[in-house]
């Protein structure tokens, strides 16, 4: 993993140096998740609904692409109901979304890069019958590993002013389970953002 963010500081160190323009902004949106993997696929896992929320650079290499750097905090994980009762897991992320923006036009572009990641919390809410319990702490959080690495493709629009509006789907390639074989995180990203 030392590795990814070694390679990842130097991607932004070159990025930096070649950029022509460098512009900011803010992203949030609604996040859309589950689990995948062989481990994941006996639980009958429906999609979580969270928020993620963050800030970007963008750096202009010419005139149709872009290397956007982000940082966000994202919730993640998925949701799994049994008759009355249902279980929710809510992993808190922070991501670091490394994307190629390609222009196809004066207003649409595609997305393309990799996202390392790094889980700050995490928590189980059980529900049954209208009695609802959330568990959390260290219990909770030592199920989980530390990082995740995922590849993410999108396409996005701008709407002029500075608006942007993009959907980005996630692919995690880190098994992120401590305790059981295969479960990786899954997940798409509607944004708005605000270039200023």
């Amino acid at each position: 993993m030392k590795k990814i963010y070694l390679f990842t500081l130097m991607l932004l160190a070159a990025s930096s140096l070649y950029a022509q323009n460098v512009q900011f902004g803010l992203r949030a949106g609604p996040s859309f998740t589950t689990l995948g993997g062989e481990d994941a696929k006996n639980d009958d896992l429906k999609i979580r609904i969270g928020f993620h929320a963050g800030g970007y650079a963008s750096f202009a290499l010419s005139e149709s692409l872009s290397f956007d750097a982000g940082l966000q905090y994202a919730n993640k994980g998925a949701k799994a109901t049994d008759g009355s009762s249902s279980s929710t897991l809510r992993n808190g992320y922070l991501d670091l979304p490394l994307l190629l923006k390609i222009h196809t036009g004066d207003m649409f572009y595609l997305l393309a890069g990799a996202q390392p990641s790094l889980m700050i919390s995490s928590a189980v809410i059980l529900e049954d019958s209208g009695n609802k319990v959330t568990v959390d702490g260290s219990e909770v959080r030592e199920l989980w590993k530390d990082a995740d690495l995922a590849g993410v493709i999108g396409i996005g629009v701008d709407l002029g002013a500075g608006i942007n509006v993009q959907t980005t789907y996630e692919h995690g390639f880190i098994n992120i389970s401590e305790i059981s074989g295969e479960i990786y995180n899954r997940g798409l990203k509607l944004s708005i953002g605000k270039t200023f």
